[in-house]
């Protein structure tokens, strides 16, 4: 066994979302400034004392004797990322590296179709409008609403995760794991109509920004914004629709689209075909009828199916049960089901590639 990483210490309390302080009361021969010492790298610890923050942590052993998550945080893109307190974004982090964690370990066994890293640099003369043209193109998608949107963006090699998570605040974000898998999480508390627009958005992330240098000044939440608005509504699709809008037509224009009635008005607005004045009356009277955070309306939107799939390979063909399969991701039972486990099966055509998790 390696040496203990104070760096799986560090994400596994912030995974329980414990202080220091509030971890080292739970461990009665360490105090506050040595279990600093010791996520620092700086006070070496026995076998022992390890057992024990790992006991503390409902951990097993093995968990804080592998490497950490190497992908840097500039290649994750949060969406209002600048509101979320710093507790809250601490503890979607470190979720974030623990799902990343267990997917490269799964994927060891299970092969995906190849994502084949689609990139749009702006600077070289790409506009966002342009590069949704074109993923809406390699995803043969017919004119009008994008129907189906996570099975499309699943069978280009991506993983999309709806993650749990309470924060109002936090819709999404994109990331790599370590072997260069793309995985979208998407905030699953949320309406269909935001979990569809932030799918989009941070799909623009990941084709736009993420494979790219970006230059300081450039305003990357505004071009995936664009990015969406003409993923979701292209210009030439929407153009007719859009023309003399008025309030009574946001609700069929939302059941056709798929997209909010917020979104239909900013999109009528970018495009040129409502006035300020008539932006402004309409966003007002969506206040004015309570609908400014919840909207009447259902917008459908298809399930993840990948990671799924995955875990159902795993324990039909490999015939592992939950305990193992945690076990081999050195997590708790709990934690592995919480993460992993929708016990759902749906059906993807992933296969494995080993016998051997």
């Amino acid at each position: 066994m390696n040496g203990f990483n104070p760096k799986m210490l560090e994400l596994a309390r912030t995974f329980r979302e414990l202080t220091q302080k509030q971890l080292a009361e739970l461990l009665p021969k360490i105090n506050q400034p040595n279990l600093s010492k010791i996520e620092k790298g700086e006070l070496n610890l026995s076998q022992a004392t390890a057992q024990m923050i790992a006991d503390a942590l409902n951990y097993p052993l093995s968990f804080f004797y592998q490497e950490e998550l190497h992908t840097p945080l500039a290649n994750i893109y949060f969406r209002k990322r600048a509101t979320v307190p710093q507790k809250k974004l601490d503890k979607i982090i470190s979720d974030v590296k623990h799902i990343l964690k267990g997917i490269d370990h799964f994927l060891t066994d299970i092969e995906l179709p190849e994502y084949l890293k689609y990139s749009f640099n702006l600077s070289d003369g790409w506009t966002p409008e342009a590069a949704a043209d074109r993923m809406r193109e390699i995803y043969r998608l017919s004119p009008g609403p994008v129907k189906d949107i996570v099975t499309h963006i699943e069978e280009s090699g991506i993983i999309v995760y709806f993650y749990d998570s309470e924060e109002e605040k936090f819709d999404g974000l994109t990331a790599y794991t370590d072997a260069g898998t793309p995985i979208l999480f998407v905030n699953k508390n949320m309406p269909h109509d935001r979990m569809k627009y932030t799918l989009a958005h941070e799909l623009g992330h990941l084709v736009m920004h993420i494979p790219c240098s970006i230059e300081p000044w450039r305003d990357f939440e505004n071009e995936a914004n664009a990015f969406a608005s003409e993923f979701l509504m292209p210009h030439k699709d929407c153009y007719r629709d859009l023309q003399n809008l008025s309030y009574n037509k946001l609700a069929m224009l939302k059941s056709y689209w798929g997209v909010s009635k917020a979104f239909i008005i900013r999109r009528a607005k970018t495009i040129g075909l409502i006035t300020e004045s008539t932006y402004k009356y309409l966003m007002i009277e969506l206040g004015r009828r309570n609908e400014r955070k919840n909207e009447t309306g259902f917008v459908d939107l298809d399930e993840p199916k990948v990671l799924n799939e995955i875990v159902n390979i795993l324990k039909r063909e490999f015939q592992y049960d939950n305990q193992e399969i945690a076990d081999n991701l050195r997590l708790s039972i709990d934690d592995y089901v919480k993460l992993f486990d929708s016990s759902r099966n749906n059906k993807f055509k992933i296969r494995s590639i080993k016998h051997s998790i």
